[in-house]
């Protein structure tokens, strides 16, 4: 059985691969890459509409304050900040 964890991370990557129209597939996305890096080119702006397809994908909501405070530098940091504000039961339930 796949974990809350392991299945937010699975589709993170797949939500980043369409929101950030990335020529990775989500396999290929590692924890260790940069989310500054030529490969995924976060900026402000693309981080706000990808948040916002998490949110609507696992029926969570982050608070600004959280991702302001939040030390964003590479997927794994990402995928850890949404891991821990989406509800286990979007994921259990299948919603995601």
């Amino acid at each position: 059985m796949i974990g809350h964890d392991d299945e937010v991370a699975r589709r993170v990557r797949e939500i980043m691969v369409d929101v950030l129209d990335l020529r990775l597939t989500p396999a290929e996305i590692r924890d260790d890459i940069s989310l500054y890096s030529p490969v995924i080119r976060l900026d402000s702006l693309n981080l706000l509409q990808l948040l916002m397809a998490v949110e609507e994908e696992f029926g969570g909501h982050i608070e600004d304050e959280d991702i302001m405070e939040a030390d964003l530098e590479n997927v794994g940091d990402l995928v850890a900040l949404i891991g821990k504000h989406m509800p286990a039961t979007a994921v259990r339930d299948g919603v995601a």
